[in-house]
């Protein structure tokens, strides 16, 4: 089993370095560069100096952040080189080879010792501002998975062992009528019911609050950001069990017609245990492959709310990173949200083996 996943992980390194190089070359191509709305701002810091100046200052700029570099290895060839061909071989690219001082280069090298370069608007090392910002993240997310998961296996075995009666239908229809519901409107929603003066004003609008104090323990921070996180905490929530409670029912009521099913049954066993102690396991294995892409798919989701609810995080950032053009900063993010597809999937596969013995076994 763990040479398996040894060989899954090392099959996905170079899928993932595509990947990413292609986030980075791309991130590179989008129009403007960072600096270039500092020194437009007519109210800016910039605003008093001369022109002149300001291309001084706009100058060293790029050179501090090597955008005055060539993007990368291969280059288009200057519009004037074009256009000196003659017959028909202006048909064909006129490429320039600039060697190893380009922007990729220095970024792949920076990569492949560890660092993942420093941010442009703040010059810290990238590692060091996503770590800042992934602690609320992190407990956004794994708050929201857990009881999300628990939720919908609660939901999905009650609603096999009541069928037949209204119940099942009801929650069905609870959950297509929440699954309707965007994202940003539920959020919105739960604000104006909860956090709102007209109505229950039992949790903050938003933001962290003003708890950090100095030598104050994690369990202390922690319960301290609670009440801030516990809208955030249900949207997500919310927004995913419908979708994971849905499949799971559908997996457990196919795994319920297998004939060891109806053998269990016939042998006397009550349904509680026939759910639980038979069809419970293999009714596990379509789900991990869903809950293997939730992980991800709760990252983007973390974006929306970690912005209604002003909270500083991964979504946040990566936001506040791309109007800002802070390029080195927006490919470590897409670096550490696809290791953490990578690790869902990884999981996953453990997850397989320890769910059915079969699999297991043919690993070996």
């Amino acid at each position: 089993m763990l040479r398996h996943l040894f060989h899954r992980l090392l099959y996905a390194i170079p899928v993932l370095w595509v990947m990413v190089s292609v986030i980075f070359l791309l991130s590179r191509i989008l129009p403007g560069t960072f600096g270039e709305q500092l020194f437009a701002d007519e109210a800016g810091f910039y605003s008093k100096g001369s022109q002149q100046q300001k291309t001084i200052a706009y100058e060293q700029l790029l050179q501090r952040t090597n955008q005055q570099l060539p993007l990368f290895y291969v280059g288009f060839a200057s519009i004037k080189a074009a256009e000196a061909h003659t017959g028909y071989s202006y048909l064909l690219p006129d490429l320039n080879w600039n060697g190893t001082g380009n922007q990729y280069h220095l970024w792949a090298s920076e990569v492949l010792t560890g660092s993942l370069g420093q941010s442009f608007a703040s010059t810290r090392p990238v590692t060091e501002v996503i770590t800042e910002a992934a602690g609320n993240t992190i407990l956004i997310l794994l708050f929201s998975m857990f009881i999300t998961i628990a939720l919908a296996l609660v939901a999905g075995i009650t609603m096999v062992l009541w069928q037949g009666s209204k119940w099942p239908q009801l929650l069905l229809t609870f959950l297509i009528v929440l699954d309707s519901l965007p994202l940003f409107v539920l959020s919105l929603l739960l604000l104006l019911l909860l956090a709102s003066p007209d109505a229950l004003q039992l949790f903050p609008v938003f933001g962290l609050g003003y708890s950090s104090v100095a030598n104050q323990s994690s369990i202390t921070s922690l319960l301290n950001q609670l009440p801030y996180l516990a809208l955030p905490i249900l949207c997500m929530v919310l927004a995913n069990l419908p979708y994971l409670t849905n499949q799971f029912y559908s997996s457990l009521s196919g795994t319920m017609q297998a004939d060891y099913i109806k053998t269990a049954r016939a042998k006397g066993l009550r349904s509680y245990k026939v759910v639980t102690r038979h069809a419970l396991r293999n009714a596990l294995l379509p789900v991990i492959t869903i809950l293997s892409d939730m992980l991800p798919a709760l990252v983007a989701g973390t974006g929306i709310i970690e912005i209604i609810f002003a909270i500083p995080g991964i979504g946040r950032l990566l936001v506040n990173s791309v109007l800002a053009r802070d390029f080195p900063v927006i490919v470590g993010i897409v670096v550490v949200i696809a290791v953490f597809k990578m690790i869902s999937h990884a999981l996953a596969d453990v997850l397989y083996t320890l769910a059915d013995p079969r699999i297991r076994n043919s690993a070996k």
